[in-house]
């Protein structure tokens, strides 16, 4: 592990480099919490270094002290980073991708892996009373429907949001079960470990959205900006339905594949 590993860029070519114009409109903590992103994947610092202090990255981005720890606070959370007290912010250990994506299967180019690796994030499980597109697919009836939302770092590239719909009575133990379990789970085979029901058959529809509160601020998107929506209906067979699932996808020019799996 290197020790106070020092940047190599100036406040004049730091956002140059690393960010990116499109999101001339969003937060200014939004800005530099994907630029660092980008400079982490780019090999700015690697895993194990610790990155500049707070007071260096102030005069690093030439921004306030509150939109660098609100930065380096969602960078923690989406697990690229750690902070130790008295220590420092360290670039986190690679975290293991999701195996085998059943949804978000994003091509890579020449030399990239066939599809990109996806690193997911737990934000919340709560149990939900709204209707939506997901009701009718569930049986809803009896009011027993629970919601995971999750980030999914798409390479280190850009982040898709995602809210997972599923019925506990079909899945009592994804409704109870510790939640750190859910943390970086690849669900479609933790439901076919668990709960012996194999994914067999997905329906897929496609629509072009105006991005809401939650999916532009998970996103890291301005509300309003148009994306695609991505809704998975998931069954085991053709007639017993498992799940349903939402993905909201920021512009990007990665290609989606969404052929049968």
């Amino acid at each position: 592990m290197k020790s106070g590993a020092s940047p190599r860029s100036t406040p004049a070519d730091f956002f140059s480099r690393y960010g990116k114009p499109e999101m001339a409109g969003v937060p200014k903590y939004v800005q530099l919490r994907e630029a660092l992103s980008t400079a982490l994947r780019q090999g700015e610092w690697k895993a194990g270094d610790r990155l500049p202090t707070e007071t260096e990255l102030v005069e690093l981005t030439a921004l306030s002290l509150g939109t660098v720890q609100r930065a380096l606070r969602d960078l923690v959370d989406d697990g690229l980073v750690v902070r130790n007290q008295g220590s420092g912010t360290f670039v986190a250990e690679s975290r293991a991708p999701i195996d085998t994506p059943l949804h978000l299967r994003f091509l890579g180019e020449v030399g990239e892996p066939q599809f990109l690796p996806l690193y997911p994030k737990l934000i919340a499980r709560t149990r939900i009373v709204e209707r939506g597109a997901w009701s009718g697919w569930l049986a809803q009836e009896d009011d027993n429907v629970f919601r995971i939302d999750r980030k999914l770092s798409v390479n280190g590239e850009f982040v898709v949001f995602s809210r997972f719909y599923f019925n506990a009575n079909t899945l009592p133990e994804l409704s109870s079960c510790r939640t750190s379990e859910l943390d970086g789970a690849n669900l479609k085979q933790m439901i076919a470990r668990a709960f012996k029901l194999p994914i067999t058959n997905v329906e897929q529809r496609v629509s072009f959205v105006r991005f809401g509160r939650d999916a532009a601020r998970y996103s890291g998107v301005r509300p309003g900006t148009h994306g695609m929506l991505l809704e998975s209906a998931a069954s085991a067979g053709r007639s017993r339905p498992v799940y349903f699932l939402e993905s909201f996808i920021p512009p990007t020019r990665r290609k989606l594949d969404v052929s049968s799996a």
